[in-house]
Formats: structure tokens, C-alpha cells, sequence
């Protein structure tokens, strides 16, 4: 049986995955997820996702949130990617996280935790990619800088720093159990 490690951490992780799962379902993978028709109707039960979407874009003209399918062949064409990525790995990951630590009151196993660190340097990542691109977009687009800044320190860099706080965390429970078991093997060969 695998030793399940409980941390209060785990309920941090829970909370994250709380806040950002309803976030992936009814936001960024609009385009990928629902047909059109339970969006974009005003009597659309999805309709309310769809308008908070509109409205993020009329404040902020944000181009990578603006991405669909019939617009990938222009900027950001990397995003059709990391929207396919992130419907079929982070999202079956954050319904088994929620399902583990939340619904099981589990703590989490070796595997989990690697399966976690990989979900948090992948999240990481992909949203650094979007922060970094936020960097060259057209400079006649933003002509008020402190619109960009709100955009880039209120939606994409909690998105790079929590989830790399989050691998720092799995990183250094795989490390741990690393050490239990070299610590075993080195008291196995002392015998």
C-alpha cells in the first residue's frame, strides 16, 4: 500500500483547484467544450460564460483569450495546443485531484505527486508562454500601459507563480521520499 502524504498543503492545492477548475470548464475552453448554441443565445443556459468571456475581451482586447479555431492560422496559433492540452490532460487531472483530496479526503501517493508536479510545471509554462507574448503585442493596441499591467499581473502571472509554488511543493515530496528510500536501501545493504 502506498504511504499517502496528508499536509495541510493539500488542502492549498484543493482551494487552487476549486478556483481554477470552474474557470477551464466555462471560460478557456468555451471554443473546445460546448457548441455555440449553449452560448450564444441570450436565453442560452451557458450564456452567462459566454458574456463574462465578451466582456474580459471588450476591457482587456486580450488576442490569445480572443483565439478559436477559425483564427489559428494568425497570431497565437500555438494556443489551439494548449487548449487541446488542456482539455485532455489538466482538466482529467483536476477532476482526479478534486475527486482524491476532496471527495476521498485522501492525502496523495508518490504517483500523484509526480502526476502534480508535472500538472504544475505544465500550467506554469504554457501560461508564461501567453505572459511572455504579452510582451510583444502591438504597441498602437495598448496605448494605456496600465491596462497591460492589470491585464499581466492579475490574470497571467498568478497563473505562472501560484502553479510554481505548487511544483516547488510536489518537487520537494518526491525529494523526501527519495531520501526515506535511499535512507532504507543504505540500512538494507548495512545488514
Amino acid at each position: 500500500m502506498a504511504v499517502e502524504n496528508t499536509t495541510w498543503r493539500n488542502n492549498v492545492w484543493l482551494v487552487w483547484f476549486y478556483i481554477v477548475f470552474p474557470i477551464t470548464v466555462l471560460i478557456d475552453l468555451q471554443e473546445v467544450i460546448y457548441p455555440s448554441s449553449l452560448l450564444v443565445p441570450a436565453d442560452a443556459p451557458l450564456h452567462f460564460a459566454y458574456k463574462a468571456k465578451q466582456d474580459y475581451i471588450a476591457k482587456f482586447n486580450d488576442p490569445i483569450v480572443q483565439w478559436s479555431p477559425e483564427t489559428a492560422s494568425g497570431h497565437d496559433s500555438w494556443m489551439g495546443l494548449f487548449m487541446h492540452l488542456e482539455f485532455f490532460f489538466l482538466l482529467p487531472v483536476m477532476i482526479y485531484a478534486m475527486y482524491k483530496m476532496g471527495i476521498r479526503q485522501k492525502g496523495t501517493s508518490g504517483p500523484d505527486e509526480l502526476l502534480f508536479f508535472v500538472y504544475a510545471l505544465y500550467n506554469a509554462l504554457t501560461t508564461g508562454v501567453c505572459l511572455y507574448d504579452t510582451f510583444y503585442w502591438d504597441k498602437t493596441i495598448w496605448a494605456d500601459e496600465s491596462q497591460l499591467w492589470t491585464l499581466r499581473s492579475a490574470f497571467y502571472a498568478p497563473f505562472v507563480f501560484i502553479p510554481l509554488l505548487g511544483a516547488l511543493d510536489m518537487g520537494s515530496r518526491i525529494l523526501s521520499r527519495f531520501k526515506v528510500a535511499d535512507a532504507a536501501a543504505e540500512a538494507k545493504k548495512a545488514q
